[in-house]
C-alpha cells in the first residue's frame, strides 16, 4: 500500500515539475490578423470620437525566440490593410491594391520588435504581455488622391498560446506622427485593434 502512495506521488510531483518546466518554442513564425480602428483629422480626440471607421486584414513574418519560458521577444516585418468601406462589399479581396471611389484605403508597412513576457507559463497553454515599437511607411489612398509618409508606432497587447505552435495575439496599436495629406487636409491620425493568429515553425 505504501508502494502505491509512494509511486502516484511521485508521478504527481513529475506532472507538476514538467508544467513548471515547460519552455517556448523558438524559430520562424507566420500570422493572419483582422484589424478595426479610426481615423479623422484635427485633434487626436476629435479622431477618437468623430472619426470614420476602418477595417481591414494584417500579415506578419518573422522570429520569435525565448531566454527561458518567462521572457522573450520577436522580430518581423509586418503589412496592415485598412478600408473604409470594407464591409460594404464582402468580397474585400477585389478591392486590395485598387483605389476605392469615395473609400479611404490605408496602408502601412515596415519592422517590428516586441518583448513578451509570460504571466502563466505551462506545458500546453501560456498567457503573456506584448508591447512593442513598429518602424512603417504609411501610404493613404482616397480615389485618385496618394499620400505616403514615415510612421512610428507602439503595439501593446497580450498573447495566449496553445499547444506547442500556435498563438493568439490582441492588443493595440497607436500611430505616433500626424500625416500632412494636403493643405487643407493638415494631420490625419488613427488608432487601430487586432486580433491575429500566428504559427511557428
Amino acid at each position: 500500500m505504501k508502494a502505491r502512495v509512494l509511486v502516484l506521488s511521485a508521478l504527481m510531483v513529475m506532472g507538476a515539475t514538467q508544467m513548471t518546466q515547460a519552455t517556448e518554442r523558438n524559430g520562424f513564425f507566420i500570422g493572419l490578423g483582422y484589424q478595426q480602428g479610426k481615423g479623422g483629422g484635427g485633434e487626436y480626440k476629435k479622431a477618437l470620437s468623430s472619426g470614420f471607421p476602418l477595417y481591414g486584414l494584417s500579415a506578419q513574418v518573422g522570429g520569435i525566440g525565448f531566454a527561458n519560458k518567462w521572457f522573450g521577444g520577436q522580430v518581423y516585418g509586418f503589412f496592415d490593410w485598412n478600408n473604409s468601406g470594407f464591409f460594404d462589399n464582402l468580397r474585400f479581396w477585389e478591392n486590395f491594391g485598387k483605389p476605392t471611389e469615395g473609400k479611404w484605403d490605408v496602408y502601412t508597412y515596415g519592422g517590428a520588435a516586441d518583448a513578451i513576457v509570460n504571466l502563466i507559463a505551462t506545458d500546453p497553454f501560456a498567457f503573456g504581455l506584448v508591447g512593442g515599437i513598429q518602424l512603417a511607411g504609411n501610404t493613404w489612398s482616397y480615389s485618385d488622391f496618394s499620400h505616403t509618409g514615415f510612421q512610428f508606432l507602439f503595439n501593446a497587447g497580450g498573447r495566449i498560446r496553445l499547444g506547442t505552435h500556435s498563438a493568439i495575439q490582441a492588443g493595440i496599436k497607436f500611430p505616433m506622427i500626424p500625416q500632412k495629406l494636403t493643405a487643407t487636409i493638415k494631420d490625419i491620425r488613427r488608432y487601430v485593434w487586432y486580433v491575429s493568429l500566428d504559427y511557428t515553425f
